[in-house]
C-alpha cells in the first residue's frame, strides 16, 4: 500500500541531500531541525517556505499566534498543501534526496502535531516521489500498520 524508500540514522550533509525540515512562515529557524537546517543545511533566515541550499523549509508552525503557544496553529489542510508543493520540487529535482527530518511517531514536535499525525499528512499528500526518504523510524511504523484495517 505504502512502499515509502527511507533514511537510518541521523541526516547529514552531503551535495544529493535535502533536509527537509519543519519551518514557520516567518522563516525564524532558530530551534529544533530548522535551526539545525541553518546551521548545516543551508536554510536562509527569514525564508519560511520553499528549497533553502540544501534544505527545504516546510511550514508548520505560526509563530504569531500566542495561544497554546502557537501549537497546532497551521492546519492539516494548509500543511497538507505545503507538502504538495514540497512533492513538486522533489519532482523537479531527481537528482536529490528530499529527505524528511520528522523521526518521532507518538511525541508531539515543536509544531504541536505528533509524527504519527505528520506522517499521515505526507501520505494524505498523493503520491511521493520516490527520492523523498522518511525516516526509518516512520517506514517502520508504516510496515507495522499494514497488517492493521486502519491505518493513520
Amino acid at each position: 500500500m505504502y512502499n515509502l524508500h527511507f533514511y537510518t540514522g541521523d541526516i547529514t550533509p552531503s551535495p544529493d541531500t535535502i533536509f527537509v525540515f519543519g519551518s514557520n512562515p516567518e522563516g525564524r529557524h532558530g530551534a529544533g531541525a530548522a535551526k539545525t537546517a541553518r546551521l548545516l543545511f543551508g536554510a536562509i533566515y527569514g525564508q519560511g517556505e520553499g528549497l533553502q541550499g540544501n534544505s527545504y523549509a516546510l511550514p508548520t508552525k505560526e509563530l504569531r499566534v500566542a495561544y497554546n503557544n502557537g501549537f497546532r496553529s497551521i492546519s492539516p489542510e494548509q500543511i497538507i498543501c505545503s507538502i504538495r508543493r514540497m512533492y513538486e520540487c522533489a519532482r523537479n529535482n531527481p537528482d536529490k534526496k528530499f529527505k524528511i527530518a520528522y523521526r518521532n511517531t507518538h511525541e508531539r514536535s515543536l509544531n504541536g502535531y505528533t509524527g504519527i499525525e505528520m506522517l499521515s499528512m505526507f501520505l494524505k499528500a498523493g503520491p511521493v516521489p520516490d527520492n523523498v526518504l522518511v525516516s526509518k523510524e516512520w517506514h517502520d511504523y508504516i510496515s507495522a500498520m499494514k497488517s492493521s484495517p486502519k491505518i493513520l
